[in-house]
């Protein structure tokens, strides 16, 4: 049975969640400690306890999102350093895509986490480098990894990095253009039987992608 988050921990986090919504919603800049506390339901000492003040909650932020999307991603990711199959590469990748693609096109989570995310990426310093480091820049190279060997192609070719950024991209262009995605398609919102259409699209995509890249000895 999992335990329910209480005490500082649960004030730790309730800043974070705040947090990662305001400074989504209208910039770092644009948001002072006291209403962080409110958001939060927290002392504004709270902040300076916990995170060492305004710039320390951004970074956690930072890392609370590096380690969600990660553990979204993990199907993908998390595979041994040893030689495997084109077909086991694009497997990886289909799972991947799978759980990642359906959380970032269906969860209220994802929105947030995007809004976060655009917002320090219009921005660039130490949040953009930390997001690089922890989640982009890791994600991105397997990634590529898997692209390579699904393809017969070297892992770090301008070619396989570009091509696996824009199956990315495809995926987040859902998330970040949701309300003209729901306009276009005349659809309500983006539910399960909304989120199985797009991964199928995703996949079908990425198969398709792949049938474009591979050498003929693979």
């Amino acid at each position: 049975m999992i335990k329910p988050v209480t005490g500082a921990d649960a004030t730790r986090q309730a800043l974070i969640d705040a947090a990662l919504q305001l400074f989504g919603e209208r910039g770092y800049d644009a948001v002072s400690t006291r209403e962080l506390a409110e958001r939060a339901s927290a002392n504004i000492g709270s902040i300076a306890y916990h995170f060492g003040g305004k710039p320390g909650l951004r970074l956690a932020c930072a890392e609370h999102v590096a380690t969600r999307l990660q553990a979204q991603a993990a199907p993908a990711i998390d595979f041994a350093s040893v030689p495997i199959s084109p077909a086991a590469a694009v497997a990886l990748m289909e799972a991947g895509m799978e759980r990642f693609g359906r959380f970032v096109v269906s969860s209220r989570e994802a929105s947030i986490y995007a809004a976060f995310i655009i917002r320090e990426v219009m921005q660039p310093g130490e949040i953009v480098d930390h997001l690089y480091e922890r989640l982009i820049g890791t994600v991105h190279q397997r990634l590529c990894h898997l692209f390579g060997t699904a393809t017969g192609r070297g892992a770090e070719t301008q070619e396989v990095r570009a091509a696996v950024f824009s199956l990315l991209g495809q995926m987040l262009y859902f998330r970040i253009a949701q309300p003209i995605v729901l306009r276009r398609m005349d659809w309500p919102e983006v539910g399960p039987a909304q989120a199985d259409f797009l991964v199928s699209i995703f996949k079908t995509n990425l198969k398709g992608l792949i049938a474009a890249y591979r050498k003929d000895d693979v």
